[in-house]
């Protein structure tokens, strides 16, 4: 019996393996809501599948759909504390709900966890532009410059809009 359910859940997590990349590939393709239930039934089989959940959040946050990226964004810092994608994209995700002190505390974790990725100091910039507080914004800005990111000019034009 034990082998039987040894085997059964290998297969499992084959199947959640083979749904994560059919995911991507959806998500490659700009087809997000398709590749959030394609993620979603990985998770099903797979319940603490960190990259999945991740990537649900990811998607969610790509369809505007801030409120519900949180959840599973948190799922992911809980099982990972070191995960600086599901730290900055859960700031994104706040400073999109206009929920700013969680979102400068997720963003700053994020960059203490890797400095210089570009979509931490990207977003960070944007959380400046949100708090008027525009040298902070061009800091950011020139950060992005340095690394040559092409997050750069639509940040540029964001604080371009500031008065």
């Amino acid at each position: 019996m034990f082998l039987f359910l040894a085997l059964h859940g290998l297969a499992q997590t084959d199947k959640a393996d083979e749904l994560y990349k059919n995911g991507l590939q959806l998500k490659k393709e700009g087809k997000c809501s398709e590749a959030v239930a394609v993620f979603k039934k990985a998770i099903e089989l797979r319940p603490i599948f960190a990259a999945a959940l991740y990537e649900v959040g990811w998607c969610y946050n790509e369809l505007n759909q801030f409120e519900k990226a949180v959840p599973y964004l948190q799922k992911v810092i809980g099982l990972e504390k070191q995960n600086y994608l599901a730290f900055s994209e859960i700031g994104f995700s706040y400073l999109s709900l206009n929920r700013f002190d969680e979102a400068i505390e997720h963003l700053n974790k994020a960059d203490a966890l890797k400095p210089k990725l570009e979509t931490t100091i990207y977003y960070l910039g944007l959380y400046y532009v949100r708090q008027n507080n525009k040298p902070e914004a061009v800091k950011k800005y020139n950060e992005l410059s340095l690394l040559n990111s092409e997050y750069a000019p639509g940040l540029l034009n964001e604080i371009k809009k500031m008065k």
